[in-house]
C-alpha cells in the first residue's frame, strides 16, 4: 500500500513537472514575440531607449526618415523601417509589414523639418489601433499644451510654444484614443553623455518640472513595457540628486 502510495505521488510530481516546463516554454515563446517599434529610435532620447531594450534580447525596430542617421545605433541587433510619420502610406506599410505589440514614440522636431508631434503622432495612433496595439508609450514634454502652464516660463514659452502646443495635441490624441498609453513627460533633459544616476523616478505629481539623463529616461521608459502599473498613467520624470528646474 505504501509502495503504491509512493508511486502515485512520483506520478504526481512528475506530471506537475512536465506542466511547469510546458507553461515556461509557452511563457518563454510569448515574450520572444513582444516587438516593439521606437519612432524616433535614431534620436538623442530615441536611441538611448532603443540600446536598452536591444539589451533586454527584445524585438526592436527602429522607424525614420532616412538610412543615413544610424550612428548611435552601431552594433545593436535590431531592425530597421523607413518612414515619414507625417506620410499616413508610410505608417501604413510600417504596420502591415510588420506586427507589432509596444508603440514608442520619442519623436523630436529636428532643425526646419516640419513640426511632427500632433500630425505624426495621429498617424501613429490611428494604425496602433487598427492592429491591434497592447501599449503605447509617448515621450512627452512639461507645459505641453495649448496655452502657457505656470510651470513654462514667458521665456521658454516664447522659444518653444508650436512645439508645446503640438505635443499637447499629441497627448490628448492619445488619451482620447482609448490605446492603453504612458505618457512620461520631461522638463529638462540632459543630452550628453552623462552617466546615469540611477536616482531618477517616474512621478505623478504634475507640479514638478525635473532633470533627467538621456540614460535614466530610457531606462524609466523600458521599465514601463507592458507593466500594468504603467498603463494609462502620466508621469513626471525626476531625479532628486539632480534637483527640480523650478524651485
Amino acid at each position: 500500500m505504501v509502495k503504491h502510495d509512493i508511486y502515485n505521488n512520483m506520478k504526481f510530481y512528475r506530471k506537475i513537472n512536465i506542466l511547469l516546463i510546458v507553461l515556461l516554454f509557452i511563457n518563454t515563446v510569448t515574450e520572444a514575440k513582444e516587438s516593439i517599434l521606437v519612432v524616433g529610435g535614431t534620436g538623442r532620447v530615441g536611441s538611448e531607449i532603443v540600446k536598452i531594450l536591444a539589451n533586454e534580447n527584445k524585438d526592436i525596430t527602429v522607424l525614420s526618415r532616412s538610412d543615413n542617421n544610424y550612428s548611435r545605433l552601431k552594433g545593436l541587433n535590431i531592425n530597421y523601417m523607413q518612414g515619414n510619420v507625417l506620410n499616413d502610406k508610410d505608417i501604413e506599410r510600417v504596420f502591415s509589414e510588420k506586427d507589432f505589440s509596444v508603440v514608442i514614440n520619442a519623436l523630436a522636431k529636428v532643425g526646419n523639418s516640419p513640426n511632427p508631434h500632433a500630425v505624426g503622432q495621429n498617424n501613429l495612433i490611428k494604425w496602433s489601433k487598427k492592429t491591434g496595439i497592447k501599449h503605447f508609450i509617448l515621450i512627452g514634454s512639461v507645459g505641453a499644451g495649448s496655452k502657457q502652464s505656470e510651470l513654462v516660463s514667458d521665456i521658454v514659452w516664447s522659444m518653444w510654444k508650436d512645439i508645446l502646443q503640438e505635443k499637447g495635441k499629441a497627448e490628448a490624441s492619445l488619451i482620447n484614443s482609448k490605446l492603453p498609453y504612458t505618457i512620461i513627460r520631461t522638463g529638462i533633459v540632459v543630452y550628453d553623455d552623462t552617466p546615469a544616476t540611477g536616482n531618477a523616478e517616474l512621478l505623478e505629481d504634475d507640479t514638478i518640472v525635473g532633470i533627467i539623463t538621456r540614460k535614466d529616461l530610457a531606462q524609466l521608459t523600458g521599465e514601463c513595457v507592458l507593466n500594468g502599473l504603467c498603463i494609462n498613467k502620466i508621469y513626471h520624470a525626476f531625479d532628486a540628486s539632480l534637483g527640480n528646474a523650478i524651485e
